[in-house]
């Protein structure tokens, strides 16, 4: 029986591992567009990031100028940008997490959003009033 749990156990700390993705909280510090005839539009934004809070994948070259892209392409595209552009305007945090197959290619300074949330807007919200 306790060689089944070690087992179980190193499964499912392996199984962590290898889900793992960039999982990052900050408020939006920079915007980039770009808008060109070959359809290579795109968004990217930089974060301040809330180092206490946040967690970066090995390969990630410095958290701290990590280039985020927006997949404009995606039907929540516009929700996305909505949430950027408040939090860059309002210096409100959001949460960030990005696809776990980010290191696949080697080191990155860079990552594509899997996942876009505000991050306590309520309770930041009420104390500027």
């Amino acid at each position: 029986m306790r060689v089944k749990s070690l087992v179980l156990g190193a499964l499912s700390l392996l199984s962590v591992s290898a889900n793992a993705a960039n999982d990052v909280y900050g408020t939006v510090s920079e915007l980039i567009t770009r808008s060109g005839d070959n359809g290579d539009t795109s968004l990217y934004f930089r974060l301040n990031v809330i180092s206490e809070s946040s967690s970066f994948e090995s390969c990630v070259v410095d958290g701290n100028t990590l280039t985020w892209a927006l997949d404009l392409s995606s039907p929540v595209a516009t929700f996305q940008y909505d949430i950027i552009k408040k939090s860059f305007v309002d210096q409100l945090p959001v949460r960030i997490i990005g696809y776990d197959n980010v290191c696949d290619n080697g080191n990155t300074d860079s990552d594509k959003i899997f996942e876009l949330s505000p991050w306590s807007w309520h309770a930041q919200t009420e104390e500027k009033e």
